[in-house]
């Protein structure tokens, strides 16, 4: 047995809606999703959760654009995919900070996944708060009501098979997103809702976080600690992403409402997680330690 002992770890650790994270999470996980970008050339990354139909969620965006700037400012080349209900989330969140609008719309089914990938040749793909299928082939939300017909099946791209393969990341925190296929097993044994609602496809690194907006930010976190730069933004930013969101239209994925909340948490809460993971990219990677038994 091990002890978590790194700081993005221990963050990324909590659990304020009580999801049993722990049991499906994996230290080390950002800081390894962090390595695997640090050469990206080419990156698409996938974002975009509908509650209900035209009623997207505030978590999913602005860990998508804070990780997308800091790719960008490797040089890599960044392209963000979503549906139609969910672009002008990104493009709020994309303009807050200051970053080009780069949104593309998934042009559906597994012929348009086919084809965005051949004309797009990304060398990763990532999915920050997305819904992928269920062993039936259905996209279920954590109340294990499906969502399929406001959703459209965006994790095709993350099925394909074709030669060469991009390296996939996946980023959430219920189950039921694109990546939760990682750990499908530890999912399933929580209880006969999550073996029902937990999402089946795979990616090569999963970061599983307390909200999914803070998986976005602890691999940028982890991004700085490993090359030494100020990737992440401010408190106050964080403030600014969410509230802009809310002006087009987000509402928050747990109360429904269309508040400055994420995950049924305010803004404070946000932006103090925010100011933790600076203190996290500028702290030390440690080793895990081992319980010793008595």
């Amino acid at each position: 047995m091990t002890r978590a002992s790194d700081l993005v770890d221990q963050i990324l650790a909590l659990d304020p809606g009580h999801r049993d994270i722990a049991a499906f999470s994996t230290p080390g996980a950002a800081d390894k999703a962090a390595r695997a970008l640090r050469a990206a050339k080419r990156v698409l990354i996938v974002t975009g959760f509908s509650v209900e139909p035209d009623v997207p969620e505030t978590d999913g965006p602005p860990g998508a654009a804070v990780l997308g700037r800091a790719l960008r400012r490797f040089g890599a080349r960044v392209r963000y995919v979503t549906d139609t209900a969910n672009v002008p989330l990104v493009e709020a969140a994309l303009k807050t900070l200051d970053e080009p609008s780069d949104v593309i719309v998934f042009p559906g089914g597994t012929d348009g996944a086919r084809r965005l990938l051949e004309a797009e040749q990304p060398t990763h793909l990532v999915a920050i708060e997305r819904p992928a299928r269920n062993r039936n082939g259905d996209y279920l939300n954590m109340r294990g009501i499906s969502v399929a017909a406001w959703n459209p099946p965006i994790d095709e791209l993350f099925l394909r098979r074709d030669k060469p393969r991009p390296v996939t990341i996946g980023i959430g925190d219920g189950g039921n997103e694109i990546g939760m296929g990682s750990a499908l097993r530890r999912i399933a044994r929580l209880d006969a809702l999550r073996a029902r609602i937990a999402a089946v496809v795979r990616v090569d690194h999963l970061v599983v976080a307390g909200v999914s907006n803070w998986g976005g930010y602890g691999v940028v976190a982890a991004l700085g600690r490993l090359t030494g730069r100020d990737l992440l933004h401010s408190p106050e930013t964080e403030r600014r992403l969410i509230e802009a969101l809310v002006a087009v239209g987000a509402c928050d994925g747990v109360t429904r409402r269309r508040e400055p909340t994420v995950d049924g948490l305010g803004l404070e809460t946000h932006a103090g997680i925010v100011d933790l993971f600076r203190l996290a990219a500028r702290s030390r990677v440690t080793r895990p330690r081992p319980i010793l038994n008595r």
